[in-house]
């Protein structure tokens, strides 16, 4: 077995080797990467080395201080024999990669791009670039509009494959391609994926070769003719032999590389040529940002759901009898708003209304929320105070604007639709929709879970039960939804689990 790549660098003044194995080395000042720097001037999480086995590919991941390859500042890069990384600045630590010889120059480092274009030089995003405006082609005004006018666009993207969507069928009208793809960088599978595609009927099978150049190097790439372009004659997709003109640039942000744009002709009259290159990578560019906008939103929702959740867990975990309640109201919930049509915005607010709808009870005292019996007038009295509290507490955080209605929503599940409710005494409409979904969730979960002061019904005993308060104390659109919701849901997974219970007791 020859020997293994690796790094070497000087820590603390010893000389070091880091050993790259198969996967990812992450590198940073946090215990929980895999080679520690205790270096002031390096990020937590600072940069990572991954590998397929045959290229290492050092990865920026959104250092403060930066990473360096050869002097050169990157957010990605293939790495070579011999080159110097930097993390951090001139008190960061630096590096020497040393290859085993399996991630030599082969076919795809032969693939040299025509131009090598940094996205800020662009003449689409650097328009000081741009001719004077009177000198300006027809061609080149449009491509300035329509990339004006897809950023608008883009913003409005409310996932990764809406952004590729739009992405895709832009590309194809704006550079008149015959096929489009973006494609995303899988983490679990360590490749290149198509994540959308427009062309002709056949899939569409961008070249590897072509793709992870423009991915690997953090390059823009152009062929002129790729039929007689001897970069690309092994390339897989030439083997078509149609192709005549070929693009593909990498769509990163300021943190990473999401992916790479890729288009392709066969009609040697539409041949991509130096300004259609600056252009795609305007526009690999404008996505970058956006996924990484879309990127950060989602962390940020999955963080304020993490919140939540402990939120109403450190509720449930006051009472064993009724632990995981609030995370079943949120479920039963949500389903119930989608039954009903809400948006997946509108049905995300009623989930965490439901997840919380009993915050409140975190100030009524031990003694009457633990009472293992039927609790007195004066107890009840002091446990029906807890929506109020819900609305006190819940009302101090800062919840995103989408949201805002949450503590009201909460607070307000034990209106009933004939007014005869508490703490207001909202009656009909004037209870928040939510309110009126999370008050039957409540409710079923309720008494369908055993309790120490009462047995639990069966699922349809329940719905009965509930069905026949629709119109005093439910809602009665919201009971025909729970009830679509029950059938459709809650009783096949209930059968199920009863089903997975006897063939236990029958192996037993």
């Amino acid at each position: 077995m020859g020997e293994q790549s690796r790094v070497t660098f000087r820590n603390n003044g010893e000389e070091q080797t880091c050993v790259l194995g198969a996967g990812t080395v992450r590198m940073g000042r946090h215990e929980e990467n895999d080679l520690v720097l205790d270096n002031p001037y390096i990020s937590r999480y600072h940069a990572e080395i991954v590998t397929d086995g045959s290229n290492y590919l050092l990865r920026d991941l959104g250092s403060t201080s930066g990473t360096f390859a050869n002097g050169e500042r990157i957010t990605q890069r293939r790495l070579h024999d011999g080159d110097t990384i930097r993390l951090g600045r001139a008190r960061g630590v630096e590096f020497v990669f040393h290859s085993n010889g399996s991630n030599g120059r082969g076919q795809t480092s032969e693939l040299k791009p025509l131009r090598v274009i940094a996205p800020e030089e662009t003449l689409f995003i650097n328009t000081a670039r741009l001719p004077h405006s009177g000198d300006l082609a027809e061609q080149t005004i449009e491509r300035l509009r329509a990339l004006y006018e897809f950023t608008t666009e883009l913003l409005a993207a409310h996932s990764p494959n809406d952004l590729c969507d739009k992405l895709t069928a832009f590309m194809q009208r704006t550079l008149k391609a015959d096929r489009c793809a973006v494609l995303l960088w899988s983490v679990e599978r360590r490749r290149l994926e198509v994540a959308a595609a427009t062309g002709d009927e056949e899939p569409v099978a961008p070249s590897r070769s072509v793709t992870d150049l423009a991915y690997n190097d953090n390059v823009a790439v152009l062929s002129m003719d790729a039929a007689v372009d001897s970069r690309f004659a092994a390339g897989e997709s030439v083997r078509f032999g149609s192709i005549r003109s070929v693009m593909c640039a990498p769509m990163g942000s300021k943190s990473r590389l999401w992916g790479v744009c890729y288009v392709d002709n066969v009609n040697r009259e539409r041949a991509f040529d130096d300004e259609a290159l600056d252009f795609l990578t305007a526009v690999a560019r404008q996505a970058g940002l956006t996924m990484e906008n879309l990127y950060l939103l989602d962390e940020q929702r999955r963080s304020l759901e993490s919140f939540i959740s402990t939120l109403a867990a450190s509720l449930d975990a006051r009472d064993d009898n009724t632990a995981g309640h609030s995370a079943r109201v949120g479920a039963i919930a949500s389903g119930v708003a989608r039954e009903m049509g809400l948006g997946d915005a509108e049905a995300r607010a009623v989930y965490y209304a439901g997840l919380l709808h009993d915050y409140g009870k975190i100030g009524v005292r031990d003694d009457v929320l633990l009472k293992p019996a039927e609790l007195t007038p004066e107890e009840y009295e002091r446990v029906k105070e807890h929506p109020r509290h819900t609305f006190r507490l819940l009302s101090k955080m800062r919840f995103p604007d989408e949201l805002a209605d949450v503590p009201l929503v909460a607070a307000s599940h034990h209106e009933r639709w004939d007014g005869s409710g508490y703490p207001r005494g909202f009656r009909g409409e004037q209870i928040p929709l939510g309110s009126r979904i999370v008050a039957i969730a409540d409710a079923y979960d309720a008494i369908t879970e055993e309790r120490c002061y009462s047995e639990p019904m069966s699922p349809r005993d329940a719905l009965a039960q509930l069905t026949m308060r629709s119109g005093g104390y439910f809602d009665p659109d919201v009971v025909e939804a729970f009830v679509r919701y029950f059938e459709n849901e809650i009783e096949p997974r209930s059968i199920r689990l009863s089903e997975r219970t006897t063939m236990k007791e029958e192996r037993a």
